[in-house]
């Protein structure tokens, strides 16, 4: 029998009954909520992950679609960057082992600001177009300090990881990845960590040259307006079954956040 639970959140948050042998969990980076960031990155997205509300999207001249069409599956996942991927919860795993390894992830490290940029990113090594990102800006001293997080992140919940099934594999499999990136998935269940890793807030679906600049053109002057990121706290974000949209369970100040 599957075990099934409520679940807490902010005083805004929908509550749902989890099954557990079905809900996936992640552990993201999601600017503070109430800030700038998050006020303005949910809009876009026209979508906020903690109360699950729709939002009214913001016009971009020059785009080829409505900007609603151009990001869907970032609007599934909600604003954030990935730092443990989506994951299932192993047989004899429980939601308090992840609140209790995310709360001591967090103690371990101190918040920080991190200077982002926008971005054009390939994961698919030329394969497919780009989507647009923010990320972190080259240079960047804190960019160290968001790839160590990701890093303890990575392996400190992956004792609660369900291995991927096989029609999740045939789906990474599918993708044109490296060598490398294969035996990180093999070991990991997610291609994209450790030296893989590229710290990266989602703004577009995969987009052509035309609606990629675009998009660019909108956000550089708000990048500016917007300043820094604060990284003071991980997020624990919750699908409640496959294919619905995440929204944010809990968050978890970093150490001297705290």
């Amino acid at each position: 029998m599957s075990s099934v639970i409520g679940m807490n959140g902010t005083s805004e948050a929908p509550q749902l009954a989890l099954d557990l042998s079905v809900a996936r969990f992640a552990i993201y980076y999601a600017p503070p909520a109430g800030s700038c960031w998050w006020n303005e990155g949910s809009r876009w997205l026209a979508r906020d992950a903690i109360t699950g509300r729709s939002l009214n999207a913001p016009q971009v001249p020059g785009l080829s679609r409505a900007l609603h069409d151009l990001t869907q599956d970032p609007r599934r996942y909600g604003l954030h960057a990935t730092l443990k991927a989506p994951m299932r919860l192993a047989p004899q795993a429980h939601l308090g082992d992840l609140s209790g390894i995310a709360a001591a992830v967090a103690a371990r490290h101190a918040p920080f600001d991190l200077t982002v940029h926008t971005d054009v990113v390939d994961t698919d090594n030329g394969k497919r177009p780009g989507f647009v990102a923010l990320r972190p800006r080259a240079g960047a001293v804190a960019a160290k300090a968001v790839d160590a997080l990701a890093a303890d992140c990575v392996q400190a919940f992956d004792a609660l990881r369900a291995p991927p099934t096989d029609a999740e594999l045939a789906k990474r499999h599918a993708q044109p990845l490296t060598s490398r990136q294969r035996e990180l998935l093999a070991q990991w269940g997610y291609p994209y960590v450790f030296d893989e890793f590229r710290f990266h807030i989602t703004l577009s679906d995969r987009v052509d040259a035309n609606d990629a600049a675009a998009i660019t053109d909108w956000w550089q002057p708000r990048v500016q307006a917007l300043g820094p990121m604060r990284v003071d706290s991980l997020a624990l974000f919750v699908q409640p079954s496959p294919g619905a949209p995440f929204l944010l369970h809990e968050r978890f100040a970093l150490g001297e956040a705290a």
